[in-house]
C-alpha cells in the first residue's frame, strides 16, 4: 500500500510577525501583576485609614465610605477611556501615567485638609487615573502576547490583583502602626513611585500588534457571533448580573459569619480563605479557557458562584462555611479572566480595549449593586437567606445570557464550517 503523501502545515502569511520570545511575553505578564496588585493594593487600603481619617476630622463612616465608592466608579468610567487609547496607542506610556498619577494622589493625600479634597484625590487620581490606566490597558494588552497561553497569562495577571489586595492594606497597618497617618500616605507615595515606575517601563506592546489590528477585522467577523457592539452589549448585560452574585459573598461573608455565632477571627478567616482562592480560580481556570475557550470557563466559573452563594447562609459550622467559601473563591476568581479571554477570542484587536473597558464598567456596576442589594435585603428580611437567594437569581440570569452566547457561537462556527 502506498504511503500518503505528508502535507506540511500551511505557511503563514506574508509578513506575519513570529511568536513572541516566551521569556519577554511572560516577562510582561510579570510586570503587569505587579502594577495591577499595587494598584489595587492601595486603592482598598482606604479601610485601614478610615478611622484614623474619622478621628482627625470628626467624619462619620458612611461620608468617608464615598471616598471608595467614587475610586470604584471612577476607575470605572476611565477604564472607558484608557480602553480606547490602548487600542491606538502603546501601553507603556498609559500605565507609566499611572503610576506617577497614583504615587503624587498619596503624596497630596498626605495633605488632606477636608472632605472634598478626599473625594477628588480617591476619586479622580488613585481611582480614576491610578487606577483606570491599570486593569483594562494590562489585560488588554497582555492578551495579544499570547496564543496558545492567554488564558493562564491573563489569569496570572488578575491573580496579582488578588495578591495585592491581601498584602498590601497589611502593608499600610505596619506604616500605621509606626507613623501618623499622614505620614503614611506619604511613604505609599513615594513607595508606589519607587516601584511602580520602573515597572510600567517594562510594559510594552508586542511586535505583531501592528498585523493583528490589520489582520483581526476580518479574522473577528467571521469567528464571533454577532456585531463587536452587540456582543459588548450582551457581555456588558451578562457582567452585572455575576458581579452582583460575587459581591453578595466579598462584602457580606464576614458580618454572615459573624452573625451565625462564629468570632471575629473564625469570620476573618472566612473572608481570608475566600480571597486567597481566588488566586487559583484566576490561574486555573484561565488555564481551563485555553482548552475549552473563554465562554466556557465563563460558564464553569459563574456556575460554581452561583450554586454555591445561597449555601452561605444555610452553614451553620465552620467547616462547612470554610468549604463554600474556598470552592466559592475558586468561581469568583475565574469570571474577571474569562470576560477578557472572550474578548481576545471573538474581537477583533482593533476594538479590545474599548470593549473590555465598558464590561468592566458595568461589572463596578453590578459590585456596586451587589454590595447595596445584600445590605438592603437583609434590613427588609431581617436575615442573610433572602439576600443570598437573591444573588442565586442574578447568577442564574448571567448563565441564561452566556448560555445564549454559546449557542449563537457554536452556530456560527458550524455555519462557517460549511462549503459555500
Amino acid at each position: 500500500m502506498k504511503a500518503q503523501p505528508q502535507h506540511p502545515p500551511p505557511a503563514a502569511p506574508p509578513g506575519t510577525p513570529a511568536e513572541p520570545h516566551r521569556a519577554q511575553a511572560w516577562g510582561v505578564v510579570a510586570a503587569s501583576c505587579v502594577l495591577m496588585g499595587w494598584s489595587f493594593g492601595t486603592l482598598i487600603s482606604i479601610s485601614v485609614f478610615l478611622r484614623p481619617l474619622e478621628a482627625e476630622f470628626g467624619w462619620d463612616r458612611s461620608v468617608t465610605s464615598l471616598a471608595y465608592a467614587s475610586a470604584s466608579f471612577m476607575t470605572g468610567v476611565m477604564g472607558i477611556g484608557m480602553g480606547r487609547l490602548v487600542d491606538r496607542f502603546s501601553p507603556r506610556p498609559i500605565v507609566l501615567t499611572g503610576a506617577i498619577v497614583l504615587g503624587a494622589g498619596h503624596v497630596l493625600l498626605s495633605r488632606l485638609d477636608g472632605l472634598w479634597p478626599l473625594y477628588v484625590l480617591y476619586g479622580l487620581m488613585v481611582g480614576g487615573v491610578g487606577g483606570g490606566c491599570f486593569l483594562v490597558p494590562l489585560l488588554t494588552n497582555v492578551g495579544f502576547w499570547f496564543e496558545r497561553h492567554k488564558g493562564l497569562a491573563i489569569g496570572t495577571v488578575m491573580a496579582g490583583q488578588s495578591i495585592g489586595g491581601a498584602l498590601i492594606p497589611n502593608v499600610s497597618r505596619f506604616l500605621l502602626a509606626h507613623l501618623a497617618w499622614r505620614d503614611a500616605y506619604l511613604a505609599l507615595g513615594i513607595a508606589t513611585w519607587l516601584l511602580l515606575i520602573p515597572v510600567a517601563l517594562l510594559v510594552r506592546a508586542p511586535p505583531r500588534l501592528a498585523f493583528l489590528r490589520q489582520e483581526t477585522p476580518a479574522r473577528g467577523a467571521r469567528g464571533a457571533p454577532m456585531t463587536p457592539a452587540r456582543l459588548t452589549a450582551t457581555l456588558s448585560l451578562a457582567i452585572v448580573g455575576c458581579c452582583i452574585c460575587m459581591a453578595m459573598a466579598v462584602v457580606h461573608a464576614y458580618p454572615l459569619a459573624v452573625e451565625s455565632g462564629f468570632s471575629a477571627v473564625q469570620a476573618g478567616t472566612v473572608l481570608s480563605a475566600l480571597m486567597a482562592f481566588s488566586i487559583v480560580g484566576r490561574i486555573g481556570i484561565g488555564t481551563v479557557a485555553d482548552h475549552v475557550g473563554g465562554i466556557r470557563s465563563l460558564l464553569l466559573a459563574s456556575g460554581i458562584q452561583t450554586a454555591l452563594i445561597f449555601w452561605f447562609a444555610q452553614m451553620t459550622t465552620l467547616p462547612g462555611m470554610l468549604l463554600i467559601a474556598i470552592l466559592f473563591g475558586i468561581g469568583y476568581g475565574g469570571v474577571i479572566p474569562s470576560y477578557a479571554i472572550i474578548l481576545r477570542e471573538l474581537l477583533p484587536a482593533h476594538r479590545m480595549g474599548q470593549a473590555m473597558g465598558i464590561i468592566f464598567f458595568f461589572g463596578n456596576v453590578g459590585m456596586s449593586l451587589g454590595g447595596y442589594l445584600g445590605g438592603l435585603l437583609y434590613d427588609l428580611s431581617g436575615g442573610y437567606p433572602v439576600a443570598f437567594a437573591s444573588g442565586a437569581v442574578a447568577g442564574a440570569a448571567n448563565l441564561v445570557i452566556v448560555g445564549s452566547l454559546l449557542v449563537a457561537t457554536r452556530a456560527r462556527q458550524t455555519a462557517a464550517a460549511l462549503p459555500v
